[in-house]
């Protein structure tokens, strides 16, 4: 089955995760090619449309949400999610840029508070996109109950579990078993070591709607 995109490595180190990411042969490139497939994305996740993003289209994501590539897309809505979980601090921020070598490759830079969380929230929003562009008649994500599962993943992991009617693992158990199936995020390598690479699109953004941050590399 194909899939979206291919999460081909994530480098880590103590404030960034850098995804190289494929979007496949065959797959819309741009948001512009499949509108309707970007709207089901926005609908998921309206707050992305709000974020802070400083490229040539204006200062909002949503002023370039429409013609952007998917890959950017993806970013937006990894930090979303990692946002909404209230485990990702005060400000989150990112950065796509194009890898010289192939079009279709990208390099994802994500702020990182905690490599789980990033990573977690990086599968997640992979999956999202890969329903709303490729299987939209499949029941839709649960939006928030991956964001709590997530949530109390994250919490686990780090020893601060809190109380909850098993809600949260039943939502880990009922993503992995769709990412099964529709196969999402093949190849994914993780390695603690930083790589970046590439140049040329790029953004930064709020963790909170409407709460802008200055470019990192401005």
């Amino acid at each position: 089955m194909a899939s979206l995109f291919n999460i081909m490595k994530i480098t880590v180190d103590d404030t960034k995760a850098r995804a190289r990411v494929l979007v496949n042969p065959g797959m819309p490139l741009m948001t512009s090619e499949d509108i309707e497939a970007t709207a089901r994305v926005y609908y998921l996740a309206p707050a992305i449309a709000q974020h802070a993003c400083f490229g040539d289209a204006g200062e909002k994501f949503q002023d370039c949400m429409g013609d952007t590539e998917l890959a950017h897309l993806l970013e937006h809505l990894t930090v979303e999610i990692m946002n909404e979980t209230g485990l990702a601090g005060d400000i989150s921020s990112g950065r796509t840029r194009s890898v010289a070598e192939d079009p279709r490759l990208f390099e994802i830079e994500l702020s990182c508070p905690d490599d789980a969380l990033t990573i977690g929230a990086l599968s997640s929003a992979s999956f999202m996109m890969e329903w709303a562009f490729l299987h939209p008649d499949v029941a839709a994500p649960d939006f928030a109950g991956t964001v709590e599962a997530l949530r109390q993943l994250v919490l686990s992991l780090r020893g601060e579990s809190e109380p909850d009617d098993g809600a949260a693992a039943e939502g880990i158990e009922a993503e992995a078993e769709s990412d099964a199936e529709l196969e999402a995020g093949e190849g994914q390598q993780v390695e603690a070591s930083a790589d970046a690479a590439g140049a040329e699109e790029d953004a930064s953004f709020a963790a909170a709607p409407g709460d802008a941050v200055q470019d990192s590399e401005a």
